[in-house]
């Protein structure tokens, strides 16, 4: 299955079977298995025991999904070597080889252990216990934490949530939505403020068209409403839903998350013009509500001030709650796949990147970017560029995200017309 020196697969005893049934409770994507199937699997799995300077290449690896358990890789492309993987790391969770782009063959530093599952038999293991289950997100929540949740449950349920434009930003916009010459002017004006332009879609959405599609862009929002009534929308949701933070957490907290929504949908505009088959209007979109919860949550923690003026306490359930809120509100607005997909993963840092870079990854892309030219100033859980898979695959492109001025700067120079626009009534 594949080329090394000493690549004898070990027959089973208890200590490969522990070892096996603990890799299959880590690894990605076999820990999705429950705990029945994933027995079924390490059944047909095995152990390989790799000596030091052996080089092991893909070959089988179409039958076989593999992970290093034990020891430490270097990945070579060619001749050149493009990083290394060490067991237990978060890059060991993931398939050797899957991302066949970033790196051909890897070459052991050390003694090491790779266990092999079966790829076809994990894919219909999978796909039966998704015809069964009831799919559950297990998140470790707190108090503060449900008091947000239920509030936002309960108005989720009664198709009542609210998704807060803050008071400045509203009042600029109140003042020159009327005056812009057309819908390319209206949607930019719409798409300068998150809470808005999710509105605006969600409306859309809810409005019958010819072939029952999503609306996947701030112009097809528009046409599908009608500019009027796309105006008249904007005036109701902006009265109604403005907010003014009532104390210094949560403004901060307010501020900081516009900011880079804004700047995240404007980087994804400049990364989309470079791959093929992108639209950077539908990467604006996705980029602008991929975290979307987090909105929600700076809202409905507004009601409960009392319990969020630190601003610690208010990071730690944003941190909690901001990727599954923003994957529910986007699918019970019936926003298109590739939005909820864009919000369960696009802070997934150390995920495989296989096949075309798609919305998802450019919103990642956006993420370090930001991170990288204008930090929080405080602990973050977002990586650097390098030696991410993601980064290797921009490379590809002809995109360089360790060195990021230029996007940055073509990114800056679409939110300052943006600006003019909205100083302009």
């Amino acid at each position: 299955m594949f080329k090394s020196e000493s690549n004898s697969s070990v027959p089973k005893n208890d200590e490969n079977s522990a070892l096996l049934l603990a890799a299959a409770s880590a690894v990605s994507p076999v820990s999705e298995l429950n705990a029945v199937n994933r027995a079924a699997l390490c059944k047909s799995a095995s152990v390989v025991h790799v000596q030091r300077n052996d080089t092991v290449k893909p070959e089988g690896a179409n039958r076989w999904l593999m992970y290093l358990i034990e020891g430490n890789i270097s990945l070579f492309n060619g001749k050149d070597e493009v990083g290394t993987i060490t067991a237990r790391s978060k890059e060991a969770l993931q398939p050797l080889f899957l991302d066949k782009a970033a790196y051909q063959s890897v070459k052991t530093t050390s003694v090491a252990k790779i266990v092999k599952f079966g790829r076809e038999q994990l894919d219909i293991l999978l796909r039966e216990q998704q015809k069964n289950a009831i799919s559950v997100i297990d998140v470790q929540v707190t108090a503060l934490d449900n008091l947000i949740f239920d509030d936002i449950q309960a108005d989720i349920k009664a198709n009542n949530l609210e998704l807060s434009s803050y008071g400045d930003a509203a009042a600029k916009i109140l003042a020159t939505y009327k005056t812009v010459a057309g819908i390319p002017e209206l949607a930019e004006i719409i798409q300068s403020d998150p809470g808005l332009s999710a509105h605006i879609v969600s409306l859309a959405n809810k409005t019958e068209s010819a072939n029952g599609d999503s609306i996947t862009s701030i112009r097809g929002a528009i046409s599908r409403l009608g500019v009027e009534e796309t105006q008249a929308n904007i005036e109701e949701l902006l009265e109604a839903k403005q907010i003014s933070p009532s104390n210094t957490a949560i403004e901060f907290r307010m501020r900081r998350y516009v900011q880079r929504a804004v700047l995240s949908a404007a980087i994804v505009q400049v990364l989309a013009r470079d791959i093929p088959d992108l639209k950077p209007e539908i990467a604006m979109l996705v980029a602008m509500t991929s975290d979307i919860g987090e909105l929600a949550i700076l809202g409905y923690a507004n009601k409960h001030e009392a319990h969020f003026k630190d601003e610690a306490k208010l990071s730690e359930v944003i941190v909690n709650l901001r990727t599954i809120l923003s994957g529910w509100i986007l699918s019970s607005w019936d926003f298109p796949e590739e939005f909820v997909e864009a919000a369960h993963t696009s802070r997934d840092w150390y995920r495989n990147h296989n096949g075309e870079i798609n919305y998802a990854d450019l919103v990642t892309a956006s993420l370090l970017i930001i991170q990288s030219e204008m930090p929080d100033g405080e602990h973050s859980s977002i990586p650097s560029a390098d030696n991410l898979l993601l980064a290797r695959r921009f490379q590809q492109a002809g995109i360089d995200l360790k060195s990021p001025a230029d996007i940055i700067k073509a990114a800056t120079s679409k939110l300052i017309s943006v600006q003019a626009l909205l100083k302009a009534s």
